[in-house]
């Protein structure tokens, strides 16, 4: 007797109709029915990214937005790394000098989710392409700045494109991938971004000793030029939106000033509490603003008929856990890569090259587990990673705050593999576990918030960091003056800043701790509406 060929058929089953949606099942030879796809989300996310995209133009896609990734973090990475020299340059203290760090961090923060928005009104390609041509701009500017008014003002322009490359970016590769692929995608972007941090220390270190720290902005004008073209080429904005609807209606400029000013007062005044006093009125003033600000800015964005982010997803508890996780991560984590180049030049005496040789072995780690524990996520689930690596992370916080004067090079380059090793572990299984906790449809706003909380996570500790050593150093009678350490490192100013940047490491075993509550609760009530579901 001939076989018979079965094809599957959709069928109503009252199974799934009861507080779960249709599936699609496939005839048995028997007649029994056999479901191919459980969940209507899963077969929608996957069979329209497929019909969409190829897995090469995937690739494609996803490599282009890769390279406005590297650009936005090589950048970053190498002026971190050229700040010593900038402060010597320009004769800054540490509180002034942290601001070519924090006036791009800030803008980043203020606009992402104003630049989400955008490009779901005006289109992904477009706002990418213009985020990687007005980061050009600002990288000009700084490179030509003769003062830190006008470099702070390119370091502003910077900001503003690089919201708009990273929110887009995380959106495409999110829409693009399907959705049994998302970790491998996301842990593929970690690495991306791991070996832009990788490459910024080095080749930036390279560049200010053998040119000057303005090397480094022209090179990175360069990248971006090449960016925008490679993606006027390669996408294509029905692909890389996917099967995500255009946004329609205005864009929500009340809650965009709201937001902006909030965080901007908010970093002015964690910033400028050691000058002006942290009982001054200017700076209480600054935090009851702030408050005032989100208040009225949620409140807003709860009536706004097009408002600038959707509140209804944090009514997944996956999604808002893994936000808490994430910030408090972050915050965990900025200090590092902010105090570790002034520790190594100005304390231990190393040569901006050197400096970023030493560190070469966090990025380094944390491109390459990152890329591995994406993939790991996508089988195993995201808790045990995220906890191993918060964990690992703790621990060279800890070996961090004993650095001294004539800590051994052996140590801190363990340290700092050890403490990269933590990094890929945690950030991409996070990554994963807030986008995968919402719908396609909130990709895009999604992708710009997390975006949103990295950032101002690591804008708040820098300031933070920064505010602790001014503190430390002012309190014992000397000036914050850089020039001080680097003339005496053993001397009672170098000694200070070593005594702040202790400070500092051991304040955020705190915020490392609170990361794993969260990671824990975020698998916990997940694993309960996994539980509903398939009753």
């Amino acid at each position: 007797m001939p076989s018979t060929t079965h094809k599957p058929t959709v069928y109503d089953d009252e199974r799934y109709n009861s507080g779960m949606s249709s599936g699609i099942f496939i005839v048995e030879s028997n007649g029994s029915l056999r479901p191919a796809i459980t969940f209507d989300q899963e077969l929608r996310e996957t069979t329209s990214v497929t019909l969409t995209t190829s897995n090469r133009y995937r690739w494609l896609a996803f490599t282009t937005v890769a390279v406005g990734q590297f650009t936005t973090v090589i950048g970053n990475s190498g002026t971190a790394v050229a700040l010593p020299r900038i402060a010597d340059d320009l004769e800054l203290d540490l509180a002034v000098a942290s601001w070519v760090m924090v006036a791009m961090a800030l803008t980043i923060s203020a606009v992402l989710l104003p630049m989400g928005r955008l490009s779901d009104v005006m289109g992904r390609k477009r706002v990418y392409i213009a985020g990687l041509l007005v980061m050009a701009s600002g990288v000009t500017v700084s490179a030509t700045s003769q003062n830190l008014p006008i470099l702070l003002i390119g370091r502003v322009i910077e900001g503003f494109g690089a919201a708009m490359v990273m929110t887009v970016a995380i959106a495409i590769i999110t829409s693009v991938f399907p959705a049994r692929e998302r970790g491998k995608a996301l842990g593929m972007n970690m690495f991306v971004i791991g070996l832009g941090a990788v490459s910024g220390p080095v080749v930036g270190g390279v560049l200010v000793d053998v040119f000057s720290w303005r090397a480094i902005f022209i090179a990175t004008g360069g990248v971006t030029i090449f960016g925008s073209g490679l993606a006027i080429i390669v996408l294509n904005e029905a692909k890389v939106r996917g099967d995500t609807p255009k946004a329609q209606g205005s864009l929500d400029w009340p809650g965009i000033f709201t937001s902006s000013a909030g965080l901007a007062i908010l970093i002015l005044s964690l910033t400028n509490g050691n000058r002006f006093g942290w009982d001054s009125p200017y700076v209480i003033g600054g935090f009851v603003a702030f408050v005032l600000l989100l208040a009225w800015f949620l409140r807003w964005e709860a009536r706004a008929v097009s408002p600038m982010i959707d509140l209804t997803i944090f009514r997944v508890s996956q999604f808002s856990w893994a936000v808490s996780g994430r910030f408090f991560g972050f915050l965990m984590n900025g200090p590092t890569n902010f105090l570790m180049p002034f520790y190594l030049q100005e304390v231990t005496g190393r040569s901006a090259s050197q400096a970023g040789l030493v560190s070469t072995p966090l990025p380094i780690m944390m491109a390459i587990i990152g890329a591995l524990a994406g993939r790991w996520s996508d089988r195993f689930g995201f808790r045990n990673f995220m906890l191993v690596g918060l964990g690992l992370q703790l621990g060279t916080l800890a070996t961090f705050s004993t650095f001294n004067h004539s800590t051994p090079l052996a140590v801190i380059l363990l340290t700092m593999f050890v403490h990269g090793v933590g990094s890929g572990l945690w950030m991409a299984p996070n990554m994963s576990a807030a986008v995968g906790a919402v719908s396609r449809s909130a990709y895009g706003v999604a992708a710009a918030f997390l975006n949103l909380v990295r950032n101002t996570a690591n804008v708040t500790a820098i300031a933070v960091a920064a505010a602790i050593v001014a503190g430390v150093m002012i309190s014992r009678g000397v000036s914050s003056d850089l020039n001080a350490v680097s003339e005496d490192p053993s001397g009672p100013a170098g000694d200070a800043f070593v005594s702040g940047m202790h400070i500092v490491f051991r304040i955020l075993i705190a915020s490392g701790v609170m990361a794993m509550f969260a990671a824990i609760m975020a698998q916990r009530k997940r694993s309960q509406t996994e539980k509903r579901r398939t009753r």
